[in-house]
């Protein structure tokens, strides 16, 4: 019978049993393979840590049924109406961490026979960071200072490298997420409390700082320190979705730099770039090898040890970045 994760009440998560939803004529029926863990917004949605009233407030509640936003699967059958995919068929998916799925054909996005399954589940948190890059935008010989080195940052500098970007600076309290940001393309890495790095910031690019500046952690005590790392007439791109947007304060630098916010989310589809464009141009650039995610996987786990999982992504959230469901281990 087909599984799921869920989180039946706070701060706990089950493997479930249920029930597969009738196929329609322009549904495909997958079975999946990998699922990675978005570890942010879904230990946020497991421990409730957003406040009433926000975006999370209003989509996410108990028991929540729906745990994760990206996994690849196997085609197993498709409906009458289906024309893009056949039974046998590798997809990228923007679903939940599930055995299986039926899903709508337009949601679904092929997946390469040269890219690997696990790399390809990494196009959920690519689409979300490409948003920044897009709105940023990271341009040829530019300046970028990237805060939080966590899997979407860890995507926004890999974004940047593919761009070409002149600068990309990383700053984040885990030395292990620098070092996998310098695998990913950063130019330089900052260890530590941005806060205490503001006068090297301020030094890069020779004295001017990053063009862009952007916040990758959703804290919101980081909010006022990105504001404080951008130069005169720069950009905060806040590509971290905080939970708690009453304690992000707007400070003095806003006005006398003439800063320009620009808040982006993983629905913001814009000039055309829908999710399964983007996953094409992530496929692409991984083929290429303008993009390499090696080694960003960090844990695997079997769906029954979905607890101990989560667990992990709480208690060391420092000493992760992937965690990898392995639903090939189960059987179905």
């Amino acid at each position: 019978m087909p599984q799921r994760i869920i989180f039946p009440k706070r701060g706990q998560a089950v493997l479930q049993d249920f029930e597969l939803p009738e196929m329609a004529d322009d549904s495909v029926r997958v079975r999946t393979l990998y699922s990675l863990m978005s570890i942010g917004t879904e230990t946020a949605i497991l421990h409730q840590k957003y406040d009433p009233g926000t975006h999370y407030d209003r989509i996410f509640g108990f028991p929540q049924l729906k745990t994760g936003v990206q996994a690849v699967a196997v085609v197993e059958a498709v409906g009458r109406a289906v024309r893009d995919f056949a039974p046998g068929e590798r997809i990228f998916m923007r679903m939940a961490h599930g055995s299986h799925q039926v899903m709508p054909e337009k949601l679904l996005s092929p997946v390469p026979a040269a890219v690997d399954s696990k790399s390809a589940c990494w196009c959920g948190l690519a689409k979300t960071a490409f948003r920044a890059a897009w709105a940023a935008p990271f341009r040829l010989g530019g300046q970028a200072l990237i805060i939080g080195a966590g899997p979407v940052g860890q995507m926004a500098v890999r974004w940047a490298r593919s761009a070409n970007v002149g600068l990309v600076a990383v700053s984040d309290l885990a030395e292990q997420r620098l070092e996998h940001a310098r695998r990913g393309g950063a130019t330089q890495t900052l260890c530590g409390d941005v806060a205490d790095q503001l006068a090297e910031i301020g030094a890069m690019n020779h004295g001017k700082g990053p063009d862009v500046v952007v916040e990758a952690t959703g804290s919101p005590a980081v909010f006022p320190h990105a504001l404080a790392a951008a130069p005169r007439f720069g950009k905060v791109i806040l590509l971290g979705d905080t939970g708690y947007p009453d304690r992000q304060h707007l400070t003095s630098d806003v006005m006398t730099k003439g800063l320009t916010i620009q808040a982006t989310h993983d629905s913001h589809d814009r000039d055309g770039w829908t999710q399964r464009r983007i996953d094409a141009l992530f496929f692409d650039s991984l083929i290429a090898g303008r993009v390499d995610v090696d080694g960003l996987i960090t844990h695997e786990f079997s769906p029954e040890d979905c607890a101990a999982a989560y667990e992990l992504a709480v208690e060391h959230r420092q000493d992760t970045l992937g965690i990898l469901f392995d639903w090939t281990r189960n059987g179905l």
